[in-house]
């Protein structure tokens, strides 16, 4: 293999990225782009759920009981009911997605030890939000439910026994406390926007074949290797710019922890591009038009990369599709990202991943380099 000669081509397709405005953007801007897009669209945090509020007691307790609902911000309360004509009139035109509703006598049935009831009616025609809605009021009530029952003892002079609480559940959440989903999808998602540049390298055979200049390139002595690897360095230099706004933006934008080396996070991610942009010049090379294998390239890019590398359905869950789903190699820089920005871990724990990244990118380029041919058909 020639350097010279490569680094020609290197220079004739880093020119062509740069001069065309389309192609830089696809390459450079376009994955910052759709990450901020993308993270937007999957991260909605729900807060803020209006609620109804029907009390028949007008007790402390039953107000505190509301506070208790309401004072995550999460839920909150926009309308007093006095009556479940009022509640199915906010239900319907959507002023309300819930109600509770509380009886009278809560309080001095809760006084004397026995079971209160209280209702909460929620808006069923959006499941998501009557989820949250129904997952916050029921957690809250079960923490004011033992925060009375403690106070209750109290007062009557009884000890709070830990007999009485025989599980004693202390949870703790790594690397991500908040729960915030936005932390964990964003890692995620830039291997998917990072797959922009392969759909722009899937371009670099099949543009030579319409502009008819792939017949000067076959005419010059440059081999088949020195060609394909001249086309696919400027590739991954682009994408190593992305992948450095990218991260800029999930640290920056998204207040998302880097906990991991840097450097370690640059190696990978270009054994991520290795791999993205080998199976996209291989690509170019099976397809003679543009069009065609930007489709391609969509369909073996984007689509496998929501829904086979574990950002939408957890790898485990897959069934039979598993070994389909390390065949992508979003999969495996998906665990990568995960693991240096969240978990701050390095090679000694990614090494598996970064191994497969560069089987698949290694497979592509021989695959590329023994199917193109020097000549016109």
């Amino acid at each position: 293999m020639n350097w010279r000669k490569t680094l020609s081509v290197l220079r004739k397709e880093w020119w062509h990225i740069v001069r065309d405005r389309r192609t830089a953007l696809l390459v450079t801007l376009s994955p910052v782009v759709f990450l901020i897009v993308l993270a937007y669209s999957f991260s909605i945090e729900i807060k803020q759920v209006s609620l109804a509020v029907m009390d028949q007691d007008k007790t402390p307790l039953s107000r505190q009981y509301l506070a208790r609902l309401t004072d995550s911000g999460d839920l909150v309360t926009c309308c007093a009911a006095s009556n479940y004509a009022e509640i199915e009139r906010w239900l319907v035109d959507g002023r309300v997605k819930g109600a509770v509703i509380i009886p009278p006598n809560f309080m001095n049935q809760v006084e004397a030890g026995q079971s209160a009831s209280a209702q909460v009616i929620v808006d069923g025609t959006d499941p998501n939000t009557a989820g949250h809605a129904i997952t916050h009021i029921v957690s809250r009530t079960e923490n004011f439910s033992a925060d009375v029952l403690r106070t209750s003892l109290e007062r009557r002079g009884y000890p709070v026994l830990s007999q009485m609480m025989p599980i004693d559940l202390r949870l703790r959440t790594w690397y991500n406390p908040s729960l915030k989903y936005i932390i964990g999808m964003v890692p995620a998602l830039i291997g998917v926007v990072l797959g922009m540049p392969a759909i722009s390298a899937s371009l670099a055979i099949t543009r030579e074949k319409e502009w008819g200049t792939l017949e000067g390139l076959i005419a010059t002595p440059i081999g088949r290797l020195e060609l394909l690897v001249g086309k696919l360095i400027p590739y991954i230099i682009s994408g190593m710019i992305s992948v450095v706004l990218c991260a800029a933006v999930a640290v920056f934008w998204f207040s998302v922890p880097f906990r991991g080396s840097f450097l370690t996070y640059l190696v990978l991610s270009a054994d991520f591009l290795l791999a993205t942009l080998s199976i996209g010049l291989l690509i170019s090379i099976l397809v003679n038009s543009q069009q065609a294998a930007m489709i391609v390239a969509l369909l073996a890019f984007l689509f496998p990369g929501f829904f086979l590398s574990g950002i939408l359905i957890p790898l485990s869950a897959m069934g039979v599709m598993q070994m389909e789903a390390y065949m992508v190699p979003t999969t495996h820089y998906v665990l990568i990202n995960r693991g240096i920005f969240l978990k701050g871990v390095g090679l000694d724990a990614l090494w598996p991943w970064a191994v497969a990244l560069l089987g698949i990118g290694v497979v592509m380029l021989i695959l590329s380099v023994l199917l193109f041919k020097k000549r016109l058909d």
